[in-house]
């Protein structure tokens, strides 16, 4: 094997190792265990002069999701707003393994960090501030770092 080669693999396995990682990596480090889910992925998709923010979540434990229970999205100045639709998602055995969530928000609503409270914890859907970065219409979220 000539050097050539020898650089072209080691820069395949630095980005194979990169990928891996960004594939792989938690939406949030450090979850709050009371919260009984994890965010999967986070997508705001702009609608006229609103946003639409949908969040999937997975259950992260033996326990499910306490229905009686509210859940709410808190803003950065500690408002707090229901969802506009929430889906359901599982089997017979565990009807709410899956949670999808829908927010109607305005562009104010996101000029900083979002945290969803839900069961007995908070999950953190945002950690930047400022206007949202939409290039096109739609856009996904694998982190909380947005």
């Amino acid at each position: 094997m000539n050097r050539r080669t020898q650089l072209l693999a080691l820069c395949l396995l630095i980005s194979l190792a990169f990928a891996g990682w960004t594939w792989l990596r938690p939406y949030e480090w450090g979850r709050d265990a009371g919260a009984r889910y994890r965010i999967v992925h986070s997508s705001l998709r702009k609608d006229t002069s609103y946003y639409w923010l949908e969040l999937k979540l997975d259950q992260a434990g033996e326990e499910s999701h306490d229905l009686r229970k509210p859940v709410a999205l808190i803003l950065a100045d500690g408002r707090e707003m229901e969802p506009a639709e929430t889906q359901l998602e599982g089997d017979a055995t565990n009807p709410t393994s899956g949670i999808g969530l829908k927010f109607w928000l305005e562009e104010k609503d996101l000029a900083g960090p979002l945290r969803l409270k839900m069961n007995d914890g908070t999950l953190t859907v945002r950690k930047e501030s400022g206007a949202p970065p939409l290039k096109n219409s739609i856009r996904y979220f694998n982190t909380a770092n947005w």
